[in-house]
């Protein structure tokens, strides 16, 4: 859980929190978060999304903590 970890915790919880496992390279991605605190979420989402294959990924992020 996020809520409440130093900015140090967010990126490892992070790290392992995400796993693509099969994307079409053809198609967009879009990923969503509700708020944006250190961007570790959507990053490492993003690493994982790119590592699968995708080549087109956007971010949407509905509010900035802050």
């Amino acid at each position: 859980m996020q809520v409440g970890a130093d900015a140090k915790k967010r990126v490892e919880q992070a790290q392992t929190a995400y796993r693509a496992i099969t994307v079409d390279e053809k198609k967009r991605y879009i990923l969503l978060d509700d708020v944006w605190t250190t961007g570790s979420s959507m990053l490492a989402a993003c690493n994982e999304m790119q590592k699968a294959g995708a080549k087109n990924i956007s971010v949407i992020v509905l509010t900035k903590s802050g």
